[in-house]
């Protein structure tokens, strides 16, 4: 079998920027596991995997408009110190927040006097990505699968981890450290905050993380 729509794909990879350092790899976390033609993982890669089959290897180059998207210095916004209800807060925390944009993760990118720079853009933005893919299995998926949007059978939402779960700081449903208040942000609708390890995840609900999870 081939992968095409409705096909759960198993695969191990690794993950290289244009300097050809190792963003993230499956090794020592089995093979990432997804259901091909329902998003969970970023589109270039999905994409460049059309048509493979179990024993097969390939390198997709993902440019940013297929991975996490162009830097944006409209991501960028600065919000008091105060706002964060007396938790302290450092450069590269992180923190998920309810936005005009929905639900985002927001990255603390400098504390610059009595204001927090928040850097919404996720950390792979901008970046071309190259994944150094083989193909472990395809199978059709179940009914319940495709139901669902996301493989069932190895356990997961991801389908048992991988593509930046590890990250190596966060499962592919990797769930985020509670240490956070409320806070309110320009641009924003107020909302709940929690900080999390930085990790290299996709926003998103389940398998909301990693290079190419979501």
């Amino acid at each position: 079998m081939r992968v095409a729509q409705d096909t759960v794909v198993s695969i191990e990879y690794t993950l290289k920027d244009d300097q050809g350092n190792i963003l993230d790899a499956s090794d020592g976390r089995g093979p990432l596991e997804y259901l091909q033609g329902f998003q969970n993982i970023i589109p270039g890669l999905e994409q460049g995997l059309l048509g493979l089959g179990a024993g097969d290897t390939k390198t997709v180059t993902v440019p940013p408009a297929l991975g996490y998207g162009e830097y944006s210095d409209k991501l960028l916004q600065r919000v008091p110190l105060d706002a964060f209800g007396g938790h302290a807060v450092q450069p590269g925390m992180r923190f998920r927040a309810d936005t005009n944009q929905g639900m985002r993760t927001l990255t603390i990118k400098a504390i610059e006097g009595q204001e927090a720079v928040l850097d919404g853009n996720h950390e792979l933005a901008g970046k071309t990505l190259h994944f150094d893919v083989k193909v472990v299995a395809v199978r059709a998926a179940e009914p319940t699968e495709l139901a669902h949007g996301h493989p069932h059978q190895t356990g997961g939402c991801c389908g048992g981890g991988g593509c930046g779960s590890g990250e190596s700081e966060g499962g592919c449903c990797s769930t985020e450290a509670s240490a956070g208040g409320c806070c309110s942000t320009e641009g924003s609708e107020g909302g709940c905050c929690s900080t999390e390890q930085p990790a290299a995840e996709k926003q998103g609900g389940c398998g909301s993380a990693g290079c190419g999870c979501g």
